[in-house]
């Protein structure tokens, strides 16, 4: 049988066939130039930056499925279309807080909520600026390239309406809760569980440890999701007009939320297309535009600070809420403890004396984990202990070993009791990264 040879997926494109590309890419940039132009005017709004947002996204996926990113002709055009993407979400998130703040309800004094709001607007100006600077090289290789538009002076945005974006109840690795008492229990959980991890995070960042736009997603998408499943299982409930707080632990994580957007947006503009990481004319082009060092400065000293004070400020209302429920805050609250094992110890660590630790863990409904060597175990496992033990002596026969806790306060405390009794194992200041 004689097989048929297929055609291949990918040509390359013809002078002509660029010419008809070039005329589809002035109709997507009609009215993208004519929002970069008001740019230029101090009315700026979330309308405006929605639009931009929809626009640039277009226009770069259209570049993307045409290979741009591989052209030289309009490569530099592409990494501008993406740089205004990434500043514009910022600017957008940064006024969604200015015109939601006031609705939020929020564990921090006036003066507190005024300077920050003080603070928000000046970032605003400085992310305009930015939008502005690669709007008019945009408009400018735009020129070169061959793109003849002409920019409309008035455009309508009356009918564009934001519409948020409609998801299924996040409830995978949700429990089956009868109770509404159960339910904010649980979503209270989870949201400290997010907030140790985060602290943790903070903390090495005092080591000069990169902000990475890795790491902003996973601390982005963890409080969306608990965003998420707060307003589908406690949002406009019985329950929450009862718990006036619980308006707050909403408020809180919102504003964290939204910090996280503006952070993950600048660091992705900050590790793709400035000389951060990449090295290429463009990049430098770029990084004379808008100075790398700034947007840095931007994201260690405003969004990581701010983020970290919201989110945390939660925990002091989650105290207040499990105690409402007459529910011990000691069995819920998280604590990450490292502990130091002293090395001439080695003998009275083994499975057999410090294996009760799992009948500890177990008495608390939060899970328990011993981190160590950036591998972590679950300490109501007697299995997953009985593999960690081996592991640790192994350090212990050459020196001082550290190892993390990190779950309720009452369980680490309870467990460094014992690890102090046992084997003699003692708290170090510092923390560490622990995964």
């Amino acid at each position: 049988m004689e097989s048929k040879s297929l055609p291949s997926l990918v040509e390359i494109m013809d002078e002509k066939e660029i010419k008809k590309f070039l005329k589809e890419l002035e109709v997507l940039c009609r009215d993208f130039f004519s929002l970069i132009q008001r740019l230029k005017n101090s009315e700026i709004n979330r309308e405006i930056c929605f639009f931009l947002q929809k626009k640039s996204e277009e226009i770069e996926v259209f570049l993307d499925d045409y290979g741009a990113i591989n052209n030289k002709r309009f490569f530099y055009f592409r990494e501008l279309i993406a740089s205004v993407r990434w500043i514009n979400i910022a600017l957008f998130q940064s006024l969604h807080i200015i015109g939601r703040f006031r609705n939020y309800e929020l564990d921090f004094p006036e003066e507190y909520k005024a300077s920050f709001l003080q603070e928000v607007r000046k970032n605003c100006e400085f992310y305009l600026s930015c939008l502005r600077k690669l709007g008019e090289e945009l408009i400018k290789e735009g020129e070169k390239i061959g793109i003849k538009s002409k920019i409309r002076r008035k455009i309508q945005l009356d009918s564009l309406e934001i519409i948020p974006k409609k998801i299924l109840p996040p409830d995978l690795d949700e429990k089956v809760l009868k109770s509404k008492k159960g339910r904010v229990v649980e979503i209270l959980m989870k949201f400290l569980e997010i907030l140790e991890k985060f602290t943790i995070y903070v903390c090495d960042l005092k080591s000069n440890q990169e902000i990475t736009e890795e790491a902003l997603e996973t601390f982005r998408s963890s409080f969306n999701r608990l965003q998420s499943l707060y307003d589908s299982y406690l949002k406009n409930t019985d329950i929450e007009r009862k718990i006036e707080d619980l308006k707050k632990i909403r408020g809180h994580i919102s504003v964290t939320l939204h910090l996280l957007e503006i952070g993950k947006a600048l660091a992705h503009f900050y590790e793709r297309h400035t000389t951060k990481i990449r090295k290429y004319s463009t990049a430098i082009k770029i990084s004379l535009l808008i100075n790398p060092s700034k947007i840095k400065s931007n994201l260690k000293k405003f969004v990581i600070p701010n983020a970290f004070n919201f989110a945390q400020r939660g925990k002091k209302v989650s105290e207040r809420i499990f105690k409402l429920l007459k529910t011990d805050p000691d069995e819920y609250i998280i604590e990450t403890k490292p502990l130091i094992i002293p090395s001439h110890r080695i003998e009275d660590f083994h499975i057999r004396p410090i294996i009760p630790v799992t009948q500890v863990a177990n008495k608390y409904k939060a899970e328990t984990f011993l981190y160590f060597n950036r591998k972590r175990y679950n300490m109501k496992s007697a299995i997953e202990m009985a593999i960690a033990i081996p592991d640790i002596r192994e350090f212990l026969k050459k020196e001082n070993t550290r190892i993390i806790l990190q779950g309720p306060k009452k369980a680490v405390e309870e467990i460094s009791s014992f690890l102090y009794d046992k084997c003699g194992a003692y708290k170090d200041e510092k923390i560490y990264e622990i995964a």
